[in-house]
């Protein structure tokens, strides 16, 4: 059973092209009107940049951005760990992160834009594609930059990458499909699974010729096995990287929902993968403005061609696209979605009884 729902929509007077939700301490006890106030922290980056923020542990915090310029920025924190905390007691951790109010450059890897990025928090590596073909992996703590994982190639470009496991990281580029790279062997992938032999032949009553773009890459908290993707055909495919020829695909819910922008595992649904082989419930969002979810499925026995699968609208914005959005991750409770509008939506699903 779950308690009701709430949405509400803030103006920004800004169009943020990536929304993180950052981590912070949970609500204290409730005060003598039995009301607990629980704060939800934002990072948002416009300019067409893409940033993360990763949970080191014991309060600290990092936010990583990446400019058009071939930048790499970073901001270190430190965030009150006690229940009831106010954001006003997160402190700047690092020297030389910023000037004044501006983030300053901490090192320059790409001869153009950064693409992607993707932080692990375990290694406290950061590995960053760009749409000069190449990737880095960089520490955290570095003062230099390092020699690139792959040399920038004038013949493809990056669109998306993700750490898989704290060996490996998946990405995606012009030329299409997955490429599954170990980061103890730079040069070149340990597998490509090519979405025209996959998902291709399965959406072709969909777009045909468009399904190889893959724009964004997700993969599961914890099974490294597993990922999806969000396609310029408005598809999301869910991958077992241990199986690559037939992903699972899932449909946009209604026509003209546009190309998928971002995707995410949903904690917010049961996942018997475990026990049942099922895959697990994606959300993503569109160029159209629509907020999906595709529900957890058992696995089906059906050829290729037969593996086209519904998703259902969680919200649609209208008159917009909505350019990112993220869950949180304790509970999968609240999402908040950035819109070309410049609008900010909060969508809580009610906490489950």
């Amino acid at each position: 059973m779950d308690t009701k729902n709430h949405l509400s929509r803030h103006f920004l007077g800004t169009q943020p092209s990536v929304l993180r939700s950052i981590p912070f301490a949970p609500a204290g006890p409730p005060d003598e009107d039995g009301t607990a106030v629980k704060h939800s922290l934002l990072a948002l980056a416009d300019w067409n940049q893409d940033s993360e923020v990763g949970d080191l542990g014991s309060g600290e915090l990092v936010i990583v951005a990446g400019s058009s310029r071939g930048h790499l920025h970073r901001l270190r924190l430190t965030s009150p760990p006690a229940p009831g905390s106010d954001p006003s007691e997160i402190q700047v951790r690092g020297e030389g992160d910023m000037e004044g109010a501006q983030l300053l450059p901490w090192m320059t890897l790409h001869q153009g834009r950064v693409a992607a990025l993707d932080i692990c928090a375990e290694t406290r590596e950061v590995v960053s594609a760009g749409e000069d073909g190449a990737l880095f992996v960089v520490p955290l703590e570095s003062t230099s930059a390092p020699q690139p994982f792959v040399e920038p190639r004038d013949s493809a470009s990056y669109r998306a990458v993700r750490w898989a496991s704290q060996q490996t990281f998946v990405s995606a580029g012009t030329t299409g499909g997955l490429e599954v790279w170990d980061k103890r062997r730079p040069g070149r992938p340990q597998l490509r699974a090519l979405v025209r032999d996959a998902t291709h032949k399965m959406a072709r009553g969909v777009t045909q010729g468009l399904e190889r773009q893959i724009n964004c890459i997700a993969a599961h908290p914890s099974r490294p096995h597993l990922c999806a993707t969000g396609a310029s055909a408005g598809t999301v495919a869910v991958w077992d990287l241990r199986f690559t020829a037939q992903p699972t695909v899932h449909v946009s819910p209604k026509p003209g929902s546009g190309e998928v922008w971002e995707v995410h595992f949903d904690g917010y649904e049961a996942f018997g993968g475990a026990a049942g082989g099922a895959d697990p419930s994606v959300l993503f969002c569109t160029s159209g403005g629509v907020l999906g979810t595709v529900p957890s499925s058992s696995p089906s026995k059906a050829s290729a061609a037969d593996q086209l699968k519904p998703s259902a609208v969680l919200y649609e914005e209208p008159c917009s696209g909505i350019r990112s959005f993220d869950v949180d991750a304790t509970s999968g409770q609240d999402l908040f979605c950035a819109t070309d509008q410049e609008c900010l939506v909060y969508l809580s699903r009610g906490a489950r009884l």
